[in-house]
């Protein structure tokens, strides 16, 4: 259920802040968050968990928004008014 360290930083690092669109609260601040809950057989992988504070990872409970992870990194909510935001893994420098 509990990611160890090396899948933390992996996370936190990829995604740098909290993935709710416009929050800016530093990933290493934040709860990792199955995507897919870990009871309805989510897996605890860097494909699954997100950075989410503890505001957006209570909001993410609240009917009628709906958060998926196409891909590892990528979330897409959708809010009850059926509106998507879609938020994408920082980009690294080279």
């Amino acid at each position: 259920y509990r990611p160890g360290e090396v899948m933390r930083r992996l996370v936190q690092a990829r995604d740098q802040t909290c993935r709710f669109p416009t929050c800016r609260r530093p990933a290493t601040g934040c709860d990792l968050d199955h995507t897919r809950p870990y009871d309805e057989k989510g897996p605890t992988c860097p494909c699954n968990l997100a950075a989410l504070c503890r505001r957006h990872h209570r909001l993410k409970q609240t009917d009628g928004w709906k958060l998926t992870q196409p891909s590892p990194g990528t979330l897409v909510r959708e809010t009850p008014a059926k509106r998507t935001h879609t938020v994408r893994p920082d980009r690294y420098p080279l």
